[in-house]
Parts: structure tokens; sequence; C-alpha cells
């Protein structure tokens, strides 16, 4: 499959377009033969949720700008708003489902994608499990794919694979703690309201108001919990990826600072400057060079 790099390319919404039993789901369960079937190798921005499971060796995938070795045991995560590329058309035995939030929509409130730190795009994209963690986690992949043309069912299997993935990144992270607190909530949510809207919107006030408080209280949280406030978080978001643009894709500075939202490519080069210590000319020449 040939597709132009955009991010208008939604890869989710391709995949249930080539279904031909007519049914329409909020999902896609992808496989080894359907990875390498679509020939992927262009960037595309993630409009959707992905949690895949890997049975070995062999699949290696950008996020952002961090890459990945997929191997035996290797359980992926990505939330939306993340820039991905896969970085071969080769994969081992998977079962990767793509997913958007509605697939909840009648079984359990959406906003429990805020709780779940993996799919946050500044948490690490991949943990690797343990022989009895990927036990266990494959039977619920077996399970799912077993029931894969059951709508009504997925959602469970699904929401059973999100809640012991949680447990599993609380393991590894967060000292094995057993839940978020009321400002961890904040923090999640925010964070995954940032990796939305970061182009279009830049000021703290916005997410303030989406979250129901000011936005002292909410720099107070996040300073608190990670040591950076709301401006410092949306600024993170953006450079972030203003670096993966120039770096990756054969674009212009001046298109790089319209598809993050700046009007003026000049008041870009000065926020970019202000961050990174250089133009974003100057970086762009010194990845180039690099390559």
């Amino acid at each position: 499959m040939k597709q132009k790099h955009s991010d208008n390319f939604d890869l989710l919404r391709y995949l249930r377009s080539q279904k031909k039993d007519g049914n329409i789901v909020p999902y896609y369960l992808a496989s080894k033969a359907c990875l390498e079937h679509l020939k992927i190798t262009k960037p595309f921005k993630n409009y959707f949720y992905t949690i895949g499971l890997y049975y070995g060796e062999g699949a290696c995938i950008r996020i952002g700008t961090t890459d990945y070795d997929l191997k035996r045991g290797s359980l992926l995560t990505i939330g939306p708003g993340m820039t991905c590329q896969w970085l071969n058309t080769s994969f081992p035995s998977n079962d990767t489902l793509f997913f958007y939030d509605d697939i909840f929509v009648n079984n359990f409130n959406r906003s429990f994608f805020y709780s779940l730190e993996f799919f946050c795009p500044d948490e690490k994209s991949v943990m690797q499990l343990t022989d009895r963690q990927f036990e266990e986690m494959q039977q619920l992949f077996n399970t799912l794919r077993a029931i894969a043309d059951k709508p009504e069912a997925v959602s469970g299997i699904l929401y059973s694979i999100l809640i012991i993935s949680q447990k599993y990144f609380w393991n590894l992270y967060r000292g094995n703690k057993k839940e978020l607190n009321g400002k961890e909530h904040i923090v999640v949510k925010f964070r995954e309201l940032v990796s939305k809207n970061f182009s279009q919107y830049k000021d703290v006030a916005f997410y303030a108001e989406q979250l129901h408080i000011s936005p002292k209280y909410l720099s107070e949280i996040l300073v608190e919990y990670t040591g950076l406030s709301a401006k410092k978080w949306i600024e993170f978001h953006v450079m972030q990826e203003a670096k993966y643009l120039l770096s990756f894709l054969n674009m212009s500075v001046k298109e790089v600072s319209y598809q993050l939202g700046y009007t003026d490519s000049s008041h870009f080069s000065r926020a970019f400057r202000s961050y990174e210590g250089q133009l974003p000319t100057e970086f762009k020449n010194t990845v180039e060079n690099l390559t």
C-alpha cells in the first residue's frame, strides 16, 4: 500500500474500510500478515489507541523520536497524537489492536483512558513483560482474537487487558503502586488533552478550563507531580513534535511552523531557539549532516 505522508492519513480508518463483512466497528485487530501487507514506511499520525503483544523479534517502530525494537514479550502501547513510523516491513507473529475510545461508549466511561499513563506521549511506549506476565497477556489476546467478530464482547476483554497493563506499568515505573490519587488523575488527563490539542491550543487557560480548575492550580499540581509547569508541558509537546518533523520529514521550517499552529514562522523560530538553543534551520542542518 502506498500513501503519502499526511497528518490526514488515519491507519485505523483505512483498515476498517478494507473489511469486507460490512461490520463497521471502532477497532481492528491486526496480525503479522496484515502489517506486512500494509508496507507502511512513511510516518503517520496516531488518531487512535494501539496496544499490541509481540511473540517474536523483528519489528522496529519509531514513536515520536524514540526507536523501539519489539521482541517476544514486548507490549506496545501508543495513545492518540503520536507520530509513528514502522522502520521495517517484516514482522513477527503479533496481535495488535487499533481502536478509538468510543469502543467503550456503551459499556464503560471513556474517561477511563485518562488514568492509563502508558498512553501518555511522554511515557515509554513499550513494556517488556516477564514470562508470567507474557503468558497472562497472551491468554487475553487469544480470547480477544477468538471474539474479534463480536463487538459487544470485545470491549470487556480489552478493558481487562488495559487494567492489567496498567498494573504492569505501575510495577515497572511507579514502585508498584495500586491506584491514582485525585491530583494524579488531573495530571494524566491534562497530558492527554495536551497530546491532542497542543498544535491548536498553547494557552494554559484552555486546558484549565477543560479540567474545571484555575490555571494557577493546574500548574501547581503539575510542578508537584512532574516538576514542570503547565506552560512547560505544552512547550515540551510542541518542541518534541517540531524536532521530529524537522528530523525525519522533508518539510521546510515554514511548513513545520504552520503545521504546529504558528501563523508566523519567525515566532516559531524564536520559540524553538529559546527552547533548544539554536534556530530550527541550524537544528535541521545538523540532523541532515549527521544523516
